[in-house]
C-alpha cells in the first residue's frame, strides 16, 4: 500500500514538473542570447520570468509568461551590458549593505526574514543566487555612474541659494509631494502606445510598485519607484501642473520626454508653513534632487550608448 502511494506521489510530481516545463519552455538548458562575451541561456531567462511572476504575486498562465518573457530579456540584456562595464572597470560597492538592506525589505514583505526568503524561493523552484547577483549588479552599476559622472555634477550654488529664498520669500505655503514613478525608454513608433496600454493593464492588476519594479528603467524601481518627498518649487512647471489638482493615489497619463516616458503617482502631499521650514532641509532636498535626476540621465544615456554598440544576437 505504502509502495502503491509512493508510486501515484512520484507520478503526481512529474506530471507537475512536465506542466510547468511546458509552461515555461523546454527543460533543456541551451544559449537564447548573447551580450558581446556574455551569454544568456534560457534557464537564466526561464528562472528571470518566474522570478518576475512571483514577486508580482501572479499566477502564471500563457499570457503572462509571454508578456514576462518580452521584459524579462530585455532586463537580462541591460544586466549583462551592466556587469560587462562593471568587470571592465573593476567597479564594486565596498560591502553589500544595500544588496542586504534590499533582501530584508523583500524580506519582510513575506513576514520571514533572509534564511526564510531562501527558503521560499527554493520552493518556488527559483534561483536565489542568481536574483542575489542581479541586485548586487545594479547597485554596483549605480556606483560606477556615480563615479564615472560625478564631476560632470556641477551646481550653481547661488542658483540654488535664490530658489530657496524665493520659495519662502514669494510662498507663505510651501506645498511637498511625494511621487512615485514608472521610467520607460521611447521607441519613436507605435510600439510606444503597446507599451503604454501594457503598463497601464499591469497597474490594474498588480498595483504601481510592482509594475515599476517589473518595467521601469529608473534605479527607483528597486523601490518600486518611490521618489520620496519633493518640494513644489524642485518640479519642472510641466509636472508642477499635472499633479498640483491630483488627488492623492491618482496617476499621471506617460509624460513624454526626450527619448522616454514617465508615469507619476501622488502616493501624498503636504503643506507647509515657510516661517517653520528648515532652510537647510530645504536646500539639501532640492540639491539631492537636481542631482539625483542628472545621475539618472547620465545612467540612462550611457545604458543607451553601451547597447548602440555593443554585439547582441539572440539566438
Amino acid at each position: 500500500m505504502k509502495s502503491k502511494k509512493n508510486i501515484l506521489t512520484f507520478i503526481f510530481l512529474t506530471i507537475l514538473v512536465l506542466f510547468k516545463s511546458n509552461l515555461y519552455g523546454s527543460v533543456s538548458t541551451k544559449i537564447i542570447a548573447s551580450v558581446d562575451n556574455q551569454i544568456i541561456s534560457s534557464y537564466e531567462l526561464k528562472n528571470k520570468i518566474k522570478i518576475i511572476i512571483f514577486l508580482n504575486d501572479q499566477k502564471p498562465n500563457q499570457d503572462i509568461i509571454d508578456k514576462s518573457k518580452k521584459i524579462a530579456l530585455q532586463q537580462l540584456i541591460n544586466y549583462k551590458l551592466k556587469k560587462n562595464q562593471i568587470l571592465k572597470f573593476q567597479i564594486q560597492a565596498r560591502d553589500n549593505t544595500q544588496v542586504n538592506n534590499y533582501f530584508k525589505s523583500l524580506s519582510k514583505k513575506y513576514e520571514t526574514d533572509i534564511k526564510g526568503l531562501k527558503k521560499i524561493f527554493e520552493i518556488n523552484d527559483l534561483d536565489f543566487d542568481l536574483y542575489y547577483e542581479e541586485i548586487k549588479i545594479e547597485f554596483d552599476w549605480q556606483q560606477l555612474i556615480f563615479t564615472t559622472f560625478k564631476d560632470k555634477i556641477i551646481l550653481d550654488e547661488n542658483e540654488i541659494n535664490n530658489e530657496v529664498k524665493l520659495l519662502t520669500k514669494l510662498q507663505k505655503k510651501i506645498e511637498e509631494y511625494k511621487l512615485s514613478e514608472i521610467e520607460i525608454p521611447l521607441k519613436g513608433n507605435k510600439e510606444d502606445e503597446n507599451t503604454f496600454k501594457e503598463i497601464n493593464d499591469s497597474i490594474n492588476s498588480i498595483g504601481f510598485a510592482k509594475t515599476a519594479k517589473k518595467f521601469s528603467i529608473s534605479n527607483s524601481s528597486l523601490d518600486g519607484g518611490n521618489i520620496g518627498w519633493i518640494n513644489a518649487h524642485s518640479l519642472s512647471k510641466e509636472i508642477l501642473n499635472l499633479i498640483e489638482n491630483m488627488k492623492i493615489g491618482e496617476i499621471t497619463k506617460p509624460i513624454i520626454q526626450t527619448d522616454k516616458a514617465v508615469f507619476l503617482k501622488l502616493t501624498n502631499k503636504k503643506i507647509l508653513d515657510s516661517k517653520n521650514v528648515d532652510l537647510n532641509k530645504l536646500r539639501k532636498q532640492i540639491i539631492n534632487n537636481k542631482k539625483n535626476e542628472l545621475l539618472n540621465l547620465y545612467s540612462n544615456n550611457y545604458l543607451s550608448k553601451i547597447k548602440n554598440s555593443a554585439l547582441i544576437e539572440l539566438k
